[in-house]
């Protein structure tokens, strides 16, 4: 019997929080599903077409295109940005109290920018004219390596990646810095006691206790990289072509440019059961159990 009163009291105080999850989650999503199998201009419905939205998905180059383009940057920011961002707070910890005050505030300074000062300042420097970075190249005798950046279908998404890893990378530092230092200082006394040094207080004791902030900040970079929008609209605004748009830029592109809002809401509902396979999985592959200090 206590147990039952135990379940209906976590599902009472779980009740505001679905019932505000379902009025502006779920129940706005209902309407775009619906729209996803018509003929739709933005204004109103042209007739039901079926799955023939979602056929022309999967049967389209760009739409392969745009999931490489943004499966890569997922990519970069889970094999590039995270391990740096963890290093990165590995050695802060050690810092001395003035480094961190300094490093802190640069680290979180990117984060709160608006992410139309991001594009426009990394757009210049990927300017092939003037740009900071041609300008460092050639200063430096390698002339042969200078191009348009922004304007090579080759290079342009690395460089909106390397912007947008740059604004949330010190973010992520943060993150993990705090995590660290929750953790109990007597676990790396007793390593230092058996003669454990940095590097091993670190794989053997940091990393394993901070599972839980790991699998946060992966959700949280993974989930983020995969809704990149705005850096795209700002730098490229999908150029050159279509080399350089995301899943959610073609989205827009389909819905509020071409005016096909039919096959934009099929790429929202396609994309919204990818990020659900993705949290499903991040949560199944780290902290499968609860840690405790």
């Amino acid at each position: 019997m206590n147990k039952f009163y135990t379940k209906k009291g976590k599902l009472l105080f779980a009740l505001p929080g679905l019932l505000l999850f379902s009025v502006f989650v779920i129940y706005p999503m209902i309407p775009q599903i619906l729209i996803s199998f018509q003929s739709h201009n933005g204004a109103e419905a042209l007739g039901y077409v079926g799955w023939n939205n979602y056929t022309n998905l999967f049967q389209s180059n760009v739409f392969g295109k745009v999931h490489r383009n943004t499966y890569f940057i997922v990519g970069c920011s889970l094999l590039i940005a995270l391990p740096v961002s963890l290093l990165l707070a590995l050695l802060l910890e050690r810092a001395s109290a003035g480094v961190r005050t300094v490093f802190k505030f640069g680290a979180l300074f990117p984060s709160v920018l608006s992410v139309t000062v991001i594009g426009k300042m990394w757009a210049g420097i990927y300017d092939a004219d003037w740009g900071m970075l041609n300008s460092i190249l050639r200063g430096i005798g390698m002339e042969q390596l200078t191009r348009s950046w922004l304007t090579n279908a080759d290079t342009v998404v690395p460089c909106i990646a390397a912007a947008f890893l740059w604004q949330y990378i010190g973010l992520n530092c943060i993150l993990f810095y705090a995590g660290i230092k929750a953790i109990p200082e007597q676990y790396y006394e007793a390593a230092i006691i058996d003669g454990a040094g940095f590097w091993r207080a670190s794989i053997c004791i940091t990393i394993p206790l901070l599972q839980d902030i790991i699998k946060y900040v992966v959700i949280i970079s993974t989930l983020g990289s995969m809704g990149m929008y705005a850096h795209i609209l700002v730098m490229t605004a999908g150029g050159p072509g279509d080399a350089s748009r995301s899943v959610l830029y073609q989205m827009y592109y389909k819905a509020f440019s071409m005016s096909q809002f039919g096959e934009g809401c099929a790429i929202a509902v396609i994309f919204i059961i990818e990020c659900i396979i993705v949290s499903i999985i991040i949560n199944k592959c780290i902290a499968k159990e609860p840690i405790q200090y």
